[in-house]
């Protein structure tokens, strides 16, 4: 069996290192510690609600051989958060005044959404119809934003009873 011995460090290397040590220690001790200070910057992290009706028209979107159905594409931009609660309400207004609104709650994930809304058989008369829309954000702070659009599908036919759907 072969025996090692340590030695131990010299003097000098002792002597050394608690110099370094203490000059360490030192310069800690005078140099002030960092600070931060506001740069006036104009971005806010709070969540904001930015809502576009990005088009709306008519097609037939339930077979029934009608070209009576509303086809509305909203855009929702939400700003800087985590997750966020949203309410909104969705009204089509009839060339004859006549108008039907509806409120939708959505729980998003995402700071971009996007819904397609149909209003099934309300394209009934002919002139302007307009969609308008007011979003609330309810999570986590309140905000809101509201958007229209003004558009005219050609004549108009009756179908079954008006529904409304989201996807």
């Amino acid at each position: 069996m072969i025996e090692t011995r340590l030695k131990a460090p010299s003097l000098k290397l002792r002597a050394l290192s608690v110099v370094v040590l203490f000059a360490f220690v030192a310069m800690l001790m005078i140099t002030p510690p960092v600070m931060a200070a506001d740069t006036g910057s104009t971005t806010t992290d709070e969540p904001t609600i930015d809502v576009s009706i990005h088009y709306a028209t008519y097609d037939d979107l339930d077979d029934d051989g009608l070209k009576n159905d509303v086809y509305v594409v909203l855009h929702f931009s939400l700003g800087y958060y985590y997750y966020y609660e949203v309410y909104y309400w969705i009204t089509l207004e009839l060339p004859s005044g006549t108008s039907y609104s509806y409120r939708v709650y959505m729980f998003a994930l995402s700071e971009f959404v996007v819904t397609h809304n149909i209003f099934y058989n309300y394209a009934t008369e002919s002139g302007n119809y307009t969609v308008s829309v007011t979003a609330l954000l309810n999570t986590p702070y309140q905000a809101s934003d509201c958007a229209q659009y003004t558009f005219d599908p050609p004549g108009g036919s009756e179908g079954g009873k008006p529904t409304f759907g989201v996807y």
